[in-house]
């Protein structure tokens, strides 16, 4: 049975995890560069650092390499998912932030194509957390799966949730009031 309870809870008050048992590549890969030991808020976290370098990398602007960049956070996200949450005996830890990468690419996925602007950014983003943290199928089957795929692919059906929803706000932002 899924810990809704424990999931939800700030690492500030749960007990750390022992993180000597994760070996090092696992940890530094689904923490994303250690952004997922945030001790608050670790999926907004791992969330902001994707939408940064998105913003930074404007090469992930174009759909072909940010579908590349996805395939490959999949791939590395699910390998490290895997091995994290059986190093720590935790299904889904919170610690692991990969798949947040991979949500909000896909919520971002060609969106600069199509409305080049920070507020669509900003729009993406905030879908994405709030879709991540409601969890409407079939995200929540997926997060209910064990192992890294169960970890990586939740996200990612919330990022086509976040990703749609951003771009009907945006062509009602632009067909009605700008």
């Amino acid at each position: 049975k899924f810990d809704w309870r424990g999931k939800a809870r700030s690492r500030l008050w749960a007990p750390a995890p022992d993180l000597s048992r994760v070996p090092k590549l696992a940890l530094f890969v689904g923490t994303f560069a250690y952004s997922g030991l945030s001790p608050v808020s670790s999926g907004t976290a791992g969330s902001l650092v994707a939408v940064l370098l998105y913003y930074f990398l404007p090469s992930l602007h174009d759909p072909l390499t940010l579908a590349l960049a996805c395939a490959v956070v999949l791939a590395i996200g699910t390998w490290s998912g895997t091995i994290v949450e059986r190093s720590l005996q935790q299904q889904d830890p919170g610690i692991v932030v990969i798949d947040e990468v991979l949500g909000q690419w896909i919520a971002l996925f060609s969106l600069t194509a199509w409305d080049h602007s920070m507020a669509t950014m900003i729009f993406a983003f905030l879908f994405f957390r709030a879709f991540d943290i409601v969890k409407l199928p079939p995200a929540r089957f997926f997060e209910r799966r064990p192992g890294g795929f169960g970890i990586m692919m939740d996200d990612a059906v919330v990022g086509v949730y976040a990703n749609i929803s951003t771009r009907v706000l945006v062509f009602l932002l632009y067909r009605f009031i700008l």
